[in-house]
């Protein structure tokens, strides 16, 4: 089993600065994870990647885990936002999930942080320190919320 320790190339990059085959890894883990392994037939590409900074986490060449940053003023006014939050399927269950969202969080600035949470993850992100707000809602046949976090 692959410990976080083990994950050694944390890479911070704005869209422009993807190499292709990055790009290629991003969407393919995308679409196993929310796609396929979820059977959410949604428009992953969905126009805002290019406005959004891309946090991976690798294991050699294996993208091992993913989340793109939105800083304020991108998407929310005064916030910044953290989405397409994903671990691929043979590195979980090692705490890695965590460790992308506290880098994602550390990448934000001093910034409060929204995300879109899957409804089901709550309590997850609350141990993360992200607060729910207003209620539940239903994106793409998923119970999602909006959850908050102050910095």
């Amino acid at each position: 089993m692959v410990t976080f320790d083990q994950i050694m190339d944390v890479i911070l990059k704005e869209f422009s600065e993807l190499k292709p085959g990055q790009l290629e890894q991003i969407l393919r883990l995308r679409q196993q994870v929310f796609i396929i392994e979820q059977t959410c037939f949604y428009e992953d590409i969905d126009g805002d990647d290019d406005k959004a900074d891309h946090l991976m986490f690798y294991k050699g060449e294996t993208l091992a885990a993913y989340l793109r940053i939105f800083l304020p003023g991108t998407k929310y006014d005064k916030e910044a936002s953290l989405g397409r939050i994903v671990v691929a399927p043979g590195f979980r269950g090692i705490g890695l999930g965590p460790q992308l969202i506290r880098k994602g969080i550390e990448s934000c600035k001093g910034a409060p942080v929204r995300i879109e949470a899957q409804a089901a993850l709550i309590k997850y992100y609350q141990e993360l320190g992200f607060e729910p707000e207003g209620k539940v809602y239903v994106v793409d046949d998923i119970d999602h919320i909006q959850m908050t976090l102050s910095q």
